[in-house]
């Protein structure tokens, strides 16, 4: 039987082998070996897509170990974090979240080996009509369908630009700790994709104190860049401009256009996402010792607070 993963380019070979530790020649048998484990876990129910295992053996740079425990912790959450995992209807409370753009992928990655761009103005959350919980949703549902479709992604990683630009306090004071705390952990050590860096472009000086407030609980050492900018211009110290849509001065496409393509990939990927319902963990069932989240523990969330700083 044929495989379904999908071939790359002699740049992009070199990139996977640089950032993933990706042997072609195995990655068929590497992936295959993953589908049987998936099958013989008794306590988990999960897809067994090659791309999507893929993604997980990329992120974790072909440590069959690693990647069966990420996998296994992406779907053990689900029954601790529903809130943002669970209930992946596309329907149109999702499609207007999307409209509303609150998060927008351009159709460029920043090079064509580099990372994606994923841009969140985050004025767009009407605190009268949506919470935070349901942006986080969107965009885990959005970086799945990134780590399903995208070599760049899974290779090169993922760069956030998140857009401070007009928030309100009672915007800022949606986003309790707990949230963000569940989300790092979802970030951390469960997601098949990795950040290399969050940027926090025009946050207002006021608004700095409620945003290390909630962000707090996070560990002072952050597995990726983490930057808050003071000017929205400094972000291109970072990434180059061209990365970045029109609207922020780039010529990576209008955000309309992204994202009119993203409704279209949500609206193809409907069956996919219902399915996914399904999909969890039976701790009842598993082999060993009980999964850290069935026991209400996040992982990796200790240790010293951390101040956020205006670069």
């Amino acid at each position: 039987m044929a495989s379904a993963l999908r071939t790359l380019d002699d740049q992009m070979l070199a990139m996977a082998k640089t950032e993933c530790n990706e042997e072609q020649s195995q990655r068929e048998a590497m992936v295959a070996t993953l589908q049987v484990w998936i099958t013989k876990s008794p306590h988990l129910k999960a897809p067994t897509d090659e791309q999507l295992i893929l993604a997980f053996l990329r992120r974790c740079r072909y440590s069959q170990e690693e990647a069966k425990r990420r996998f296994d912790n992406y779907y053990s959450l689900r029954s601790v974090f529903p809130e943002v995992l669970g209930s992946r209807q596309v329907d149109e409370a999702l499609l207007t979240q999307l409209q509303r753009g609150i998060h927008v992928i351009p159709a460029r990655p920043v090079s064509p080996q580099g990372p994606r761009v994923i841009i969140s103005p985050f004025r767009q959350i009407d605190p009268k009509k949506s919470n935070p919980r349901e942006a986080f949703k969107l965009v885990f549902i959005l970086l799945e369908l990134l780590a399903l479709e995208c070599d760049n992604a899974t290779i090169s990683g993922l760069v956030w630009v998140v857009d401070a630009r007009d928030v309100t306090m009672e915007q800022m004071l949606q986003y309790d700790p707990f949230l963000l705390k569940k989300s790092f952990a979802l970030v951390d050590q469960c997601l098949p994709l990795r950040f290399v860096e969050i940027h926090m472009i025009n946050m207002r000086r006021e608004g700095q104190t409620i945003f290390n407030f909630v962000t707090k609980f996070l560990p002072s050492k952050l597995p990726f860049k983490f930057v808050v900018h003071k000017k929205s211009e400094d972000l291109y110290e970072h990434i180059p401009r061209e990365a970045m849509t029109i609207e922020y001065g780039g010529t990576n496409g209008y955000q309309a256009e992204a994202l009119d393509y993203w409704r279209q990939r949500l609206l193809d990927h409907k069956d996919y996402l219902a399915r996914d319902a399904q999909y969890g963990t039976n701790e009842k069932l598993r082999v060993g010792l009980a999964s850290a989240w069935a026991d209400g523990e996040l992982n990796g969330m200790s240790g010293s607070f951390r101040k956020l700083e205006l670069d």
